[in-house]
């Protein structure tokens, strides 16, 4: 019995020492290259939130990480980029991990190693890394530490470029306890080159269908109106043209749009108005920065604001106002004073920014069947009515139809008031022609 107890206490010491032995290999491999993916960027974690690095809370220490790069980027330009961590005595050892990536935390240009004191690291998720080596860590230095490297930028296209570091200040005892992690971030924009420069109107995103004007917000997923100078090539185009993936197509006439660093769909380019698809991946988000690009060069970013939907009805002035781009229940016919709706009819109203759809769409797909998450209610004469169907309209990309049924007491006028809702958030009022069978209008009626 003694021997048996004596052998559990021997296999309990030899797991011990093993797992003793395992942490200061981890310990030491961590002073050797840091563990990918740790800048705190993007969600990312740190190693004081991993646990590989434990002392102060993050951040909470005497020292920090700084960044140094240049304010803005030219394409394919190599930039030196400088990472300083620095902290008090007793820290006698020193790491950090970078990253750079666009706004939409994809890579960003290429991170070069131009002495010993750093490394590229295993990629994650597409995403590029470099962090310290064994002798760059420098156990013994006290104070802090640089690490200078390269970067290597990408076309101005990709627009501001954001960098993010995690630095390692730590006692040098090869344990987890005592240390102190921090972390930074820096942004540079892409440098105008002299000339035509595009340029975004203060204000200038709108629906394409409302053109309510700034502050009012639009919706993910919608088509939105782009006002500015120099946005494309000089030409006018308009495409229905689909890539590979299937999405429509996100360059026309030499201009591509970026929200916060996602590309957008381009329906139609001239050179002060251009027509796109306000990115799906902004769902959630309340603004975001547009950027055009036109044959390499940037416009300055402009903020636009963004709802979960922004409802707007299309016009047959195209200009939000007026006669709505409505159809009768064939389809085919335009409601117009000349051709009105009857009531008790389903007219098909064309719209955008009503949200969410089900199922999901992504960017530049065009729709099947899609229907609204949220509930859409039209108000026709000042009585509001539940949609028969509404959703993405199919085939298109962005755009959305309501089909609706007149009620059978709607009040008759070749200019009968009608909006859309979703939830609390109501598109700008737009007219429909509605008359009784047989019912001719006054010939002095403005609205003929």
């Amino acid at each position: 019995m003694k021997k048996l107890f004596r052998k559990k206490k021997t296999t309990v010491l030899i797991f011990s020492l093993w797992g003793a032995f395992l942490l200061s290999l981890l310990l030491y491999a961590n002073a050797v290259a840091p563990p990918t993916a740790t800048t705190g960027g993007f969600g990312e974690l740190t190693c004081a939130q991993s646990g590989c690095h434990v002392g102060t809370a993050l951040n909470a220490g005497p020292g920090s990480v700084a960044i140094t790069v240049p304010e803005s980027y030219s394409s394919g330009e190599n930039i030196p980029v400088r990472v300083r961590v620095g902290d008090t005595a007793p820290m006698e050892r020193w790491g950090f991990e970078l990253s750079a990536r666009t706004l939409a935390g994809q890579q960003a240009g290429n991170l070069i190693s131009t002495d010993s004191n750093s490394q590229l690291l295993n990629p994650a998720n597409g995403v590029q890394y470099i962090g310290h080596t064994a002798l760059g860590s420098r156990g013994g230095v006290t104070g802090g530490v640089d690490f200078d490297f390269q970067w290597q930028a990408p076309d101005v296209s990709l627009g501001p470029v954001v960098f993010h570091a995690a630095g390692n200040a730590t006692n040098n005892d090869f344990s987890s306890s005592g240390d102190r992690v921090y972390t930074s971030s820096i942004e540079i924009q892409p440098q105008q080159l002299p000339g035509n420069e595009p340029a975004v109107n203060d204000g200038g995103v709108v629906s394409n269908a409302s053109f309510a004007p700034a502050p009012s917000p639009v919706a993910p997923g919608s088509i939105a109106a782009i006002f500015g100078t120099n946005l494309n090539d000089g030409s006018i185009a308009l495409t229905t043209s689909f890539g590979p993936d299937n999405k429509l197509i996100a360059e026309l006439a030499g201009t591509e749009v970026r929200f916060n660093g996602v590309l957008a769909p381009v329906f139609f380019s001239t050179p002060n108005q251009l027509g796109v698809q306000i990115p799906v991946e902004l769902a959630g988000e309340t603004s975001a920065s547009v950027a055009v690009t036109v044959n390499g060069q940037a416009s300055p970013p402009r903020t636009v604001q963004l709802d979960s939907a922004a409802p707007g009805v299309f016009t047959l002035t195209q200009n939000g106002t007026g006669a709505g781009a409505i159809l009768h229940q064939d389809g085919i016919t335009p409601v117009t004073p000349q051709t009105p709706a009857i009531p008790g009819e389903i007219i098909i109203i064309f719209c955008t920014g009503l949200g969410a759809v089900t199922p999901p769409l992504e960017t530049g797909l065009a729709a099947n069947f899609h229907t609204v998450v949220d509930p859409v209610t039209v108000t026709i004469g000042g009585v509001d009515v539940t949609p028969e169907f509404a959703g993405a309209a199919p085939d298109f990309v962005g755009l959305n139809q309501v089909n609706v049924r007149i009620p059978p007491a709607t009040l008759t006028s070749s200019s009968t008031a009608i909006t859309l809702r979703v939830g609390n958030k109501e598109s700008l009022q737009i007219t429909v022609a509605i008359l009784e069978e047989g019912v001719e209008l006054p010939p002095d009626d403005e609205d003929y």
